[in-house]
């Protein structure tokens, strides 16, 4: 059967297995860079958000014979169950009050050309090859992140707020949740494998490359840190005027000491091959390489 049938048939076994106790929801989504992916939502009959089984990957399973329809529908109930039964109650009543809402405003950096589409549907400004976009984290009754909602237009226009509010209270939250984390590639490879001695490890693992990792507190959407200018300056102090940042992800970025010129083409030969075959495809943030300006106090694409 075909991707649609599918999706329809998983969908239909899975409501007759609830038997009627939960609500079952088809949900089509453009994620970042495109992508798109089909899913099914599972919600209690009270509840106004629930967990999402995309249906993707499992019908390539089915297509290549690795799982069978029968045990796609049981193991996708499986998981709506657990994610469902097991999620803490996430209350958006107060998200149409800016008020409660504020608060919990962050910004992201995404690729604008591959998220051209998506752009016409959403509050955000331009950088470099970028877009800051921004979204609301969802918190339940202990305060606790429980996921995120995409800013649209139409929040906007409920809350009655203009993007430059947006952009601002964005980054006051995000200084609020504390100083950038950037931190040495060698301090990182020891906090995650403390057993290794440094001066002892194979020769081609990195340990002195002046490399850094740029990302916030949370570790998440931590490319957004380069639109802090106080951050930007810190880093030129440390690394030096002219530092080169190189986008690893949406959550972080490489910071390399100053480059001459002619090594800007080599580095985006590696950021274009490691996007290429190490970072997922709603991963990747650009195939630019950046340079920082002291003078400018801001950074420029240089390759």
């Amino acid at each position: 059967m075909g991707f649609e049938e599918f999706t329809e048939h998983v969908s239909e076994a899975v409501r007759v297995k609830a038997g009627g106790a939960y609500q079952i929801k088809r949900h089509d989504v453009t994620k970042n860079n495109n992508v798109k992916r089909t899913g099914i939502i599972v919600m209690k009959e009270e509840a106004d958000i629930g967990p999402c089984v995309y249906l993707d990957a499992f019908y390539r399973e089915y297509e290549t014979g690795g799982m069978r329809s029968d045990e796609i529908v049981d193991e996708v109930y499986r998981l709506a169950l657990k994610h469902t039964e097991g999620a803490p109650y996430a209350d958006v009543s107060g998200f149409r009050e800016w008020e409660t809402v504020k608060g919990n405003v962050r910004a992201k950096l995404i690729n604008a050309e591959q998220n051209k589409e998506l752009l016409e549907k959403i509050p955000h400004r331009m950088f470099l090859d970028l877009a800051v976009v921004y979204y609301a984290v969802v918190r339940d009754q202990t305060q606790e992140e429980t996921g995120t909602v995409l800013i649209r237009r139409e929040h906007m226009e409920i809350w009655g707020q203009e993007e430059e509010i947006l952009y601002q209270t964005a980054v006051t939250n995000m200084r609020a949740e504390g100083g950038a984390d950037f931190t040495t590639l060698e301090d990182i490879i020891k906090r995650v494998m403390p057993e290794i001695t440094l001066p002892a490890a194979p020769r081609d693992l990195p340990w002195d490359t002046g490399m850094y990792i740029l990302t916030n507190r949370r570790k998440r959407f931590g490319a957004a840190e380069i639109l802090d200018k106080k951050t930007l300056r810190m880093i030129a102090d440390r690394v030096g005027d002219g530092f080169i940042v190189l986008p690893s992800s949406l959550h972080e970025m490489i910071v390399l000491p100053p480059k001459a010129e002619s090594e800007y083409e080599r580095l985006a030969d590696m950021v274009r091959e490691v996007n290429d075959t190490q970072v997922d495809v709603e991963e990747r943030l650009s195939y630019h390489v950046y340079a920082y300006s002291r003078d400018e106090e801001t950074l420029k694409i240089v390759a």
